[in-house]
């Protein structure tokens, strides 16, 4: 497979706060066992650090931010990039930044837990669920 998927921050905090009964980390093991690349956006790792803090120690966090730096795509959020985001019909800020990062990097698909909020996506979007069914299963 030659995709580049785009992960949204609720995937990565599924995966690391066992949110979903491993469907997440599934995933993971799927795009990294096939050498698929996966993207993420720099605003992610500052929400997903933020967000763990509670549940891990600093140094886990460190581990997980430099699993995240050697081993996945970061896409920055330019200027450009938030303009677009706060100007679209995006009704989330954070998915509009998510989403205009990934069609920077022209990625095939986003895979998030909040389809919905991506319904002026001209990129595929996918649920863990979906996506397993399509491509794991």
């Amino acid at each position: 497979m030659s995709l580049k998927i785009f992960i949204d921050t609720n995937i990565f905090l599924d995966s690391y706060l066992q949110r979903d009964s491993g469907v997440a980390k599934s995933i993971f093991d799927f795009l990294e066992n096939n050498n698929i690349d996966i993207f993420l956006n720099d605003i992610s790792i500052i929400n997903i650090a933020y967000i763990i803090r509670k549940r891990f120690t600093k140094n886990d966090i460190k581990e997980k931010i430099n699993l995240i730096t050697n081993q996945y795509h970061i896409v920055c959020a330019s200027e450009e990039i938030i303009s677009d985001a706060n100007n679209s019909n995006f009704k989330d800020f954070e998915d509009g930044v998510q989403y205009f990062c990934a069609k920077k990097i022209n990625a095939d698909l986003i895979i998030t837990n909040n389809k919905k909020d991506f319904n002026y996506s001209k990129i595929e979007v996918l649920t863990p669920v979906e996506f397993t069914l399509l491509y794991i299963d």
